[in-house]
């Protein structure tokens, strides 16, 4: 009966370490990049792409964390580096800026259609998308990049733009993965991605158009797991989940030391916390249920 005792002493230690064995995805720190589609303009919720690639994301075992220097969309975790009007340049100032601040294990960048919406040509968009994103990798060691193609637009001039500038953005995927470079290139004018009839307006995306493009992101992100690109995060303490930040709308850096205290970090889940209560609570019956039985 002594051993049995001794077992039953052990028993909660055993199921923690059981617990904390638990297989699971990569973690997923997540630098959305770009401008009023990224911000979640044309969603009824703001949510824009990100929370339905949330949702997707962590059905498949992944710890997500939004991180930006904004907030928008009815959901928690719903920091992301988007302005509404920014062109190429604008972008890439901002992604300069947050991507040290964050230190993103994985960058979203959809960019470029704004300076499609004067309806001239940008000869240079794959060039300095492709800066951009060696500064990135710069900026972040091992971090893995996603880049979108521009969605379809409905004014004629501006599409033709969209287009060209979809063409130096395959071509800028080819040269990264001739270099080995964490990279990958998803296409939102594919069958997957939004057509013209799931837009808002005339450029922005409906809340369809942006389930689609949800689905589009995580094929690019599945794909980059696939092939081993992304590691784990790094640890600058912040939370693997961004549902533990709480629903602050502050714009502070999740991931910089200094700005910790503007953002609530839960370090054990509400499930674990009542597994732990609930093994402590039966492990007195269980005991005494031994010590009548003689087990």
């Amino acid at each position: 009966m002594i051993s049995s005792l001794l077992f039953l002493a052990a028993l909660p230690c055993a199921l923690a370490a059981g617990a904390n064995n638990t297989t699971s995805a990569t973690a997923l720190r997540i630098l959305p990049v770009g401008a009023s589609v990224t911000f979640g303009v044309g969603s009824s919720t703001g949510n824009s792409y990100r929370l339905d690639l949330r949702t997707t994301l962590v059905s498949a075992g992944h710890e997500v964390n939004y991180v930006g220097r904004h907030r928008n969309g009815n959901f928690t975790d719903n920091q992301v580096e988007a302005t509404s009007g920014f062109v190429l340049s604008q972008i890439a100032e901002a992604a300069r800026t947050a991507t040290p601040m964050f230190l993103p294990n994985l960058v979203l960048i959809e960019a470029g259609t704004n300076n499609c919406n004067s309806g001239k040509l940008v000869p240079d968009a794959g060039a300095n998308l492709t800066a951009l994103i060696n500064d990135i990798f710069t900026a972040s060691p091992g971090v893995t990049v996603v880049a979108a193609t521009l969605l379809a637009n409905k004014v004629a001039a501006q599409d033709a733009c969209r287009v060209d500038v979809n063409k130096q953005y395959q071509a800028m995927a080819t040269s990264l993965e001739g270099q080995n470079k964490k990279f990958v290139l998803v296409d939102m004018r594919s069958p997957e991605g939004p057509t013209t009839s799931d837009l808002f307006d005339s450029r922005h995306p409906n809340d369809r158009g942006y389930v689609k493009m949800a689905t589009v992101w995580g094929a690019g992100i599945k794909t980059a797991v696939e092939k081993g690109f992304i590691g784990a995060p790094k640890d600058n303490g912040t939370p693997l989940n961004g549902e533990s930040k709480g629903s602050t709308g502050s714009t502070s850096p999740v991931g910089a030391s200094a700005a910790m205290s503007s953002m609530s970090v839960v370090t054990a889940g509400a499930g674990e916390a009542m597994g732990a209560s609930v093994v402590w609570t039966l492990i007195p019956a269980v005991v005494l249920a031994a010590v009548w039985t003689g087990w």
